[in-house]
């Protein structure tokens, strides 16, 4: 469905300006202070915003950096308690999972050590991290590259989007004994794509990519992951990201591929195909990652920017909110890579790949 042009119900508090930018995500510290993490070409950027309107640079931690697409550095965060966990698809400079301490702010971070994957691969695309459990789940390819290969990303974005399906699973790891050295647990969903995975309450969400699939694990036994459901969409489609909300009753998901697909709604019934609901997305741009929070979607929507969606009705989402971080306009993979959205407080984070980190307040009730 379209929706109404401009901005409205967000307004811009500050931006930080970098290019080359992927993922972004928020960390909250016991005192309750707010700070912004942000992929860059550099590595990972780490922003004070106890003040949104007047953010400052902490530290912009060096990273690995040999892209195979010039402009372009995919690195996704995550963090639990006060660690951050960052992972990318390069591998010459702390290659692995970056862990940083974040305990030290608003003073300093310190850069902990990189985790080597159990495969051995440095590389990986995506990370998530189930907060009630304390386990890190991590995205993993099984193609191209022979195992312990440390050169390059051996997967680019087009290989993601157009590459062998079948191919892939997912590594879990267990944060709670230390967090700075995690332990390996068990390595699931062998034999399909694995683009993108979320995890809450003991489940496992995960986008498998040009599989043309969605899956839903149960990890209630961390050892012996069970796999509840598995869904197709059309045949051709890049099951890119999936997000449950917080009742577990629903989940959305976008396909980046082919461009200008919406984002989908689909309620849950147990280990029964789950059936389709409503469809979203804002102008002719393209999802490209999305949160629920309550009843609302926050959307990186590339070339529009941050779209809030209500989803009080499932079959009939609706624009509440849009901030458009880029000047760009279409479905082209450009513009607002990455959102997050502080936990009952109307601010979002958006990581523009051109533009750099957008600090957005949600102006609707």
């Amino acid at each position: 469905m379209g929706a109404t042009t401009g901005n409205f119900g967000a307004s811009l508090a500050s931006s930080v300006a970098r290019n080359g930018v992927a993922g972004c995500w928020g960390y909250v510290a016991p005192d309750g202070g707010r700070y912004g993490l942000m992929g860059t070409a550099k590595g990972v950027l780490v922003v004070d915003l106890r003040n949104p309107d007047q953010p400052r640079i902490v530290d912009e931690v060096d990273g690995p950096t040999n892209t195979t697409l010039p402009g372009i550095y995919w690195r996704e965060m995550r963090v639990y308690g006060h660690y951050a966990y960052i992972c990318s698809e390069h591998t010459n400079v702390r290659g692995g999972v970056m862990v940083l301490d974040l305990a030290g702010l608003p003073d300093h971070v310190n850069y902990v050590r990189s985790i080597v994957p159990h495969d051995g691969r440095l590389n990986a695309h995506t990370v998530d991290i189930d907060p009630g459990t304390g386990l890190l789940y991590l995205q993993r390819y099984t193609q191209l590259d022979p195992p312990g290969s440390q050169e390059g990303p051996y997967l680019s974005h087009h290989d993601e989007e157009f590459g062998t399906s079948g191919q892939g699973s997912v590594e879990l790891w267990d944060l709670k004994t230390d967090p700075e050295q995690p332990a390996y647990v068990t390595t699931f969903n062998q034999g399909h794509f694995v683009h993108d995975m979320t995890a809450r309450n003991g489940r496992c969400y995960v986008a498998e990519g040009s599989d043309s699939t969605y899956s839903i694990w149960n990890i209630s036994n961390p050892r012996h992951p069970a796999l509840m459901v598995r869904w197709n969409v059309a045949p051709g489609h890049f099951a890119h990201n999936i997000w449950p909300a917080e009742d577990g009753s629903y989940v959305a998901t976008t396909e980046e591929v082919p461009r200008g697909l919406p984002m989908r709604l689909w309620s849950l019934d147990g280990s029964h195909p789950p059936t389709s609901r409503g469809s979203f997305k804002y102008e002719d741009a393209t999802p490209h990652n999305v949160q629920i929070e309550g009843h609302r979607a926050y959307l990186s929507h590339y070339s529009q920017g941050l779209v809030v969606v209500d989803l009080s009705n499932l079959d009939q989402p609706t624009a509440l909110a849009h901030w458009d971080t880029s000047p760009f306009s279409g479905s082209d993979y450009e513009g607002c890579w990455g959102v997050f959205k502080f936990p009952g407080q109307p601010l979002l984070l958006g990581s523009d790949i051109d533009q750099g980190l957008q600090v957005v307040h949600i102006t609707v009730p």
